[in-house]
Formats: structure tokens, sequence, C-alpha cells
């Protein structure tokens, strides 16, 4: 157990002495302050303590409309794009050189003269990475956290589902990197590689979601698109997809089965993140329509709702966490093996 302590606090020593890890960090907390620095008023919406107002007749202070918006605004906003993308791409450049680096000659023989397995070692400096993303994530949750309960009095404790799922989004990611890392014993290489695999799985489920848009949610709601100009008339009625539509979707989602799906992870986040008696009331409501101060038509927020309710948690994290378990096996078999 103490050499299995040493390991991982070396993998934390080690990320600590990097200046992207303390510049990561410093931009996660002006993010998280610029989220605790928004507030409601009776005339809608402040930021940056009451310096910018911005009027809303939806979301004004003392409306349960107001807090739904606040937590929405982490879940659809910050997560998705800071943490989901930004944090986690900065993470990468600061950890995926972690593997090469300890396979260099020298150092993998010091790590192996411990009383520690090489399966063990390897999987100890594997949680070393992932310690990057779940340290960052942890503290701007605390904030948000402090931030809903205070503005709101709303001490929600489904707000740190963050942690391990924007973890496991790295997770994913990593594992990549580390196969990669430990076949070819370059840090440039391993970048690329996950970098591919993120970029192309996740372009992967946005197709399959905008599919599904054309497929299901517009013929659901009333809404005609027309494929050679791209506008969308409303037509009043619901229809029937087209089935050359249905085919395409189906097709895409098969495809993406046995690929880790980070997208689909951090938009299930949405569900977890829960407020029981207001979710009705934003559910199938976007950022931008809250922004404008505009509400959907009930029958499209029902499409949309269905939409975002879709995936299974199997489909996103089983089939993702198999992808994940099997890139992990074939780098500690080559780890393992390999004489150094």
């Amino acid at each position: 157990m103490r050499a299995a302590f040493t390991i991982l606090w070396d993998s934390f020593q080690l990320l600590r002495a990097r200046r992207l890890f303390w510049g990561v960090l410093a931009i996660s907390l002006m993010v998280a302050l610029v989220y605790a620095s928004i507030g409601f008023n009776e005339k809608g919406m402040s930021a940056f303590f009451g310096l910018t107002q911005f009027d809303n007749e939806i979301v004004q202070k003392g409306k349960p409309e107001a807090a739904a918006f606040y937590t929405m605004l982490f879940t659809d906003g910050i997560v998705r794009l800071w943490l989901a993308w930004f944090a986690v791409g900065l993470a990468l450049l600061s950890t995926v050189g972690i593997m090469p680096d300890f396979l260099a000659e020298g150092s993998v023989g010091i790590s192996m003269s411990k009383p520690v397995g090489r399966v063990r070692l390897f999987l100890l400096k594997y949680l070393g990475g992932l310690m990057f993303v779940a340290l960052q994530v942890l503290l701007f949750t605390v904030i948000v956290f402090l931030s809903l309960g205070f503005r709101l009095g709303e001490w929600n404790f489904t707000v740190f589902w963050a942690v391990p799922v924007v973890t496991f989004v790295f997770s994913m990611i990593y594992a990549v990197a580390v196969l990669v890392g430990v076949w070819t014993k370059s840090t440039l290489m391993a970048l690329l590689s996950c970098v591919m695999v993120w970029g192309g799985s996740w372009l992967l489920q946005w197709v399959e979601n905008a599919s599904y848009n054309a497929a299901y949610l517009l013929p659901e709601a009333g809404i005609e698109l027309d494929y050679r100009t791209g506008e969308m008339k409303p037509t009043g009625d619901a229809s029937e997809a087209a089935d050359w539509l249905i085919t395409a979707q189906r097709g895409l989602k098969a495809a993406g089965t046995p690929l880790p799906k980070t997208r689909d992870a951090t938009i299930y986040l949405k569900r977890l993140i829960r407020f029981p008696e207001r979710d009705s009331m934003l559910s199938g409501v976007t950022l931008d329509m809250l922004f404008t101060g505009q509400m959907p038509d009930p029958r499209l927020a029902k499409a949309m709702r269905r939409m975002e309710d879709r995936h299974s948690a199997w489909y996103v994290f089983g089939t993702s966490a198999a992808f994940e378990v099997v890139v992990l096996c074939l780098a500690g078999w080559i780890f393992v093996r390999r004489d150094y």
C-alpha cells in the first residue's frame, strides 16, 4: 500500500511541477468566479456582480425559471464548453507525456524496483494521470455548489456528478494516449492519436444527433426542412419521418456504439443534475431561447425532451467503458510483456 501511495504521489508531484497545471487551475477559477458573479433581480439577470445587466422577462429574481436557468448555464454551457473541451484538451497536453516519460530509460527501472507488480504499476500510473482533471473539476464544482447555495438557497449535491462524468470523459481519451504512448514511447504520436479518436468520435455523435433531428424531431414538431436551401417551415401538423433518414440515423448510431461517447456523456450530465420541481419547466428549452426571452412551442419542447432522453445510460457509459477497458487491457498487455 505504501509503495502504491508513493507512485500516486510521484504522479501528483509531476503534475504539480508543470506550469500548465497551475495555468488551467487559474483559468478554471476565473470561469467559476464569473459564474458565481451572476445574479438575478426584478429586471432580469446581472453579471460581474452587478456591473452588467441583461433584461429578461423569464429569468428574474424569485422565479423558479431563474434557478433552473442558473443550473442549465452550468450543465449546458460551462460543462459542455469549458470542462468537456478546453479543460480536457489542456489536461491532455499536460498528461499525455506521462507514460512516454515514465518509459524513458532509467525512469521505469526505478519504479519496478519497488514491491509493486507490473499490472498494478501500470494502473497506478494511469490513475495518476486522471488526478489532473479530477482535482480541477472538483474545485470548480465546489465553487458552483456554493454559488447555487448562496444565490438560490439550493444546496444541490447532484452538481457533483460533474466530477466523475468529466473525469470519465477525459479517461476515455487518455486511455488512447496511454496505449499509443506505451506502444511507441512517443509523446507526439500519443497526442495526435488521442486527438484523432476524440475528434472523430465527437463528429460522429454530432452527425448522429443532426440526423435524429431531421428524422424524428422536426417531423414530430410539425416542421418541414428544405434540404436544398436549409430553410425550415412550420407545417402545423406532425408528419412521418422519411425511411432513408431513419435508416441513416440508425446506421450512424450503430457505427458509434463501439466508440467513446465524449459528447453524449457530457449531455447526459444534464439528466444527472436534477431539480425535480423545475426540470419540467425548462425541459426542451435551450440557453439561446432563454437569452432571447422566448419559450418554444409545447410540441417542439416535447420533441426536444424525447431527443435529450433517447440514449440510455448503458449506451452512453456502458459501451464507452467497454471501449476504455479494451484499450487499457491492450496497453497493459504491451507494458507487461515488454523488456525494460
